[in-house]
């Protein structure tokens, strides 16, 4: 019974965490890395893994940048089982150069079933060429 009431509040359910290889990029740079899945207090189905990057800039809401990656599942996840997948993808060659305080971030949602969500946001710093 504890189980299940703490499956509604979100303790109960799987966690997501994107580990990357590193955290200061170029653009154009391929980023790497990969997601880990942890399961929660009971075993649950995963409809799909998504990460997109946003830039985020205080005051306002994130803006949606492009989508990185979809990945379609249809597994069941076990309590307390632990697996992960490999991440890769480039970044955009043309990531504006802006003098305010906003940052990128990848942005990392597993879906479960009743697209229940369980969500990981990652920084990332890019670090524009000086011409």
């Amino acid at each position: 019974m504890l189980a299940k009431l703490f499956s509604w509040f979100g303790p109960g359910y799987p966690k997501v965490d994107l580990v990357l290889a590193k955290r200061e990029y170029t653009p154009g740079e391929k980023v790497t890395g990969s997601f880990h899945l942890q399961g929660g207090l009971r075993q649950v189905k995963i409809h799909r893994l998504e990460c997109d990057l946003v830039k985020k800039t205080p005051g306002r809401k994130p803006r949606f940048i492009q989508p990185v990656t979809t990945v379609l599942m249809n597994r069941e996840l076990g309590s307390k089982a632990e697996t992960e997948y490999p991440f890769h993808f480039l970044l955009p060659e043309e990531l504006l150069e802006e003098a305010d305080e906003s940052s990128y971030h990848l942005q990392t949602k597993l879906v479960l079933k009743n697209d229940v969500e369980t969500t990981d946001t990652d920084e990332i710093h890019i670090r524009m060429s000086s011409i």
